[in-house]
């Protein structure tokens, strides 16, 4: 979870950092970390979907602003970091 966490903040998709604490993004880092648990076998484009999902529901469209894009970016750095957990 520690990966997705480091992904999560560096993307920082409301604009919190610096001013917000370190763990201003735990709930949705808990849902994607959770996701991924119970979806093994995830596929990118389903995760960015999911993440995008995630963001909207926690902030809305007036404050979370991503694309498909860079949730597909993130989804895919996400993945590719578990897969040197194995």
């Amino acid at each position: 979870m520690n990966k997705i966490a480091k992904i999560i903040n560096d993307w920082d998709p409301i604009g919190f950092f610096p001013m917000a604490p370190k763990n201003e993004y735990a709930n949705e880092i808990e849902k994607i970390y959770s996701f991924i648990s119970s979806h093994p076998e995830t596929h990118i484009q389903l995760l960015a979907e999911e993440i995008n999902k995630i963001f909207l529901e926690a902030f809305e469209r007036d404050i979370y602003n991503a694309d498909m894009i860079q949730c597909t970016q993130i989804a895919t750095q996400i993945l590719n970091s578990n897969n040197t957990d194995k």
